[in-house]
């Protein structure tokens, strides 16, 4: 298995990754790695393949007869050896990954199955709480012996929200009794309330049901993150001390934020650190211990990069940030890079970071670097004009002929997106230059690529490739997939940023487009890979000016 190092590179965690995961389970180099390497009996590799399947076969269904319910896709699975370790409900690489504990494994491929299933639901969502009703039809296609096999496993369940998952045991006998057009439609004289996004019908006799469950999975979530905080919680104030006096002796060339931006230490005043105390007020040691490591990154891969440069005073400040979150951000006009101390999502005043977060923080740190690098103009075409109007125009060609070839319904769709998109241009121009938005992405990508680890730019692709089902409205198919196709480029051999062997497999997998947009008759697989292959050809002209930059040797980064 070529990537056993880093699915083993986070303590307490082990990832087992998409490339070795399928609709049947583990491929056979993930279970001789999980057999040899990892302790795994034969039973416990069973049920990740069973439950796996599980998840997939009655998803699929679900997805097919009601469009509510998610499409399924295959995403990492990472599992927590030690409860503490993992904040409950956390999404460790962005949303690509389900989350379980070593304990999950000890009950049955049912119980998984549905945490999965839930895992998908709360991605998709956003919710939590809401979660456990969203997923409601999973229990109108569940027989007897499901939820018998699930009823026994969540009674023992030794999860942070098992409270949570024994009231979805409790609730089953209302759950499968509840209606879905599609799947069991109500009678006609039956009453039903539809619950919002799910499809899900709930009569009259249950009408209070699914609102009380929402409010134990409330409590449950208050009581397991509670407990989380509890675990970690430690305040003798040796590690706050400790991290001001080093702010003071180091001064670290990065800028800490709180709320709104706003800066609460600046190196400029390094000895002044009462705004940067007043939010650190609760945040325990391990965390403390974090956010200074995470700044000597910071201040490291800043030195490193800009010593990387032939004439550092030349490089232009940044001309704004793209969005003032994401691990970390340039902050404008100073070229210094900023550390928000209490970006939502992340919850860095807690405990341990999560699994692959400080990888993907050095990633981020020199991304945005690189695209300052980039505003210099030091990534350059190696063609002239002529030759780009050439290959952009092939590009436009391919996906003109895309959108003529897809589906009636889907034209219809998206046909109003289209016109307001292509303003009287011929609509394969329009989304060319929608797709060519990104080239100062994939420029910086040039050049942040050469000072990355392995670790980096593996953690770098996994946070990125993602299901893009919630950023985008129905009508907006073609937006998607122009994103879709800028993205799968992380995947291909021209940024050298994965070890993933088939690239497409993983791709369509992992984010669901084959089924949203082949199956569905949007884009067919040849014209997505000629498009594809327009896109290389145009991407393959840019080169990293090493008059300006010296890239590390052979891109190895540290």
């Amino acid at each position: 298995m070529r990537i056993a190092e880093y699915c083993r590179g986070e303590s307490e965690f082990l990832l087992l990754p998409i490339e070795h995961l399928s609709p049947e389970g583990s491929d056979a180099d993930l279970a001789a790695f999980l057999r040899n390497e990892c302790g795994w009996n034969d039973e416990r590799i069973a049920l990740v393949d069973n439950a796996l399947a599980l998840y997939w076969s009655r998803s699929k269904t679900l997805a097919d007869k009601t469009r509510a319910w998610p499409r399924p896709r295959i995403r990492n699975i990472g599992i927590a050896t030690d409860v503490a370790a993992l904040r409950p409900y956390a999404q460790v690489l962005n949303t690509s990954t389900w989350s379980l504990y070593d304990c999950d494994l000890d009950t049955n491929a049912e119980f998984v199955a549905f945490l999965l299933a839930l895992g998908d639901w709360m991605a998709v969502s956003g919710e939590v709480t809401q979660a456990p009703v969203l997923a409601a039809a999973w229990w109108i296609v569940a027989d007897d012996d499901a939820c018998a096999a699930f009823k026994t496993a969540a009674k023992t369940c030794q999860r942070p929200d098992g409270d949570s998952l024994r009231a979805i045991a409790k609730a089953l006998p209302w759950l499968t009794d509840l209606r879905q057009r599609s799947l069991r439609p109500a009678a006609d004289d039956e009453i039903c309330r539809e619950i919002p996004t799910s499809g899900v019908q709930v009569p009259k006799r249950h009408e209070a049901k699914p609102q009380r469950l929402v409010n134990v999975a409330r409590d449950a979530a208050r009581a397991a993150l509670e407990a989380h905080r509890e675990a970690w919680r430690d305040h003798d104030g040796r590690a706050k001390a400790g991290l001001f006096d080093w702010l003071a002796e180091a001064v670290p060339t990065v800028v800490v934020t709180g709320s709104d931006a706003t800066v609460v230490w600046d190196p400029a005043d390094a000895t002044r650190t009462e705004a940067l105390d007043n939010i650190l007020t609760n945040a325990d040691e391990v965390a403390i211990e974090s956010i200074r490591a995470d700044l000597l990154l910071i201040d490291q891969y800043s030195r490193r990069f800009t010593g990387a440069l032939v004439d550092p005073d030349a490089l232009p400040l940044c001309e704004g940030a793209l969005a003032e979150s994401g691990y970390a951000y340039m902050s404008p006009k100073r070229n210094v890079i900023a550390y928000n101390a209490v970006e939502p999502g992340i919850e860095r005043l807690v405990g341990p970071p999560l699994p692959y977060e400080r990888a993907m923080l050095g990633a981020r740190v020199l991304h945005e670097w690189a695209h300052v690098a980039d505003q210099a103009g030091w990534v350059q075409s190696r063609v002239d004009d002529a030759v780009m109007d050439e290959l952009r125009g092939g590009l436009a060609a391919e996906l003109d002929a895309a959108v003529l070839e897809c589906s009636p319904r889907a034209a219809e769709a998206a046909r109003a997106d289209l016109d307001e998109l292509a303003s009287g241009r011929a609509v394969g121009e329009a989304l060319a230059d929608l797709l060519l938005t990104r080239l100062p992405d994939y420029r910086a990508n040039l050049i942040a690529r050469a000072f990355m680890s392995k670790a980096e730019r593996e953690t770098y692709v996994r946070h990125n490739i993602r299901s893009l089902r919630n950023e985008y409205k129905t009508p907006q198919l073609w937006r998607a997939v122009v994103r879709y196709l800028y993205e799968y480029q992380y995947l291909l051999p021209a940024l050298s940023l994965t070890t993933i062997e088939d690239p497409l497999r993983f791709f369509t997998l992992s984010t669901g487009f084959a089924a949203e947009f082949i199956d569905e008759g949007v884009v067919t697989a040849a014209r997505f890979d000629s498009i594809t292959r327009a896109l290389t050809r145009l991407l393959d002209v840019y080169r990293v000016d090493t008059e300006k930059i010296r890239l590390p040797a052979s891109g190895q980064g540290h």
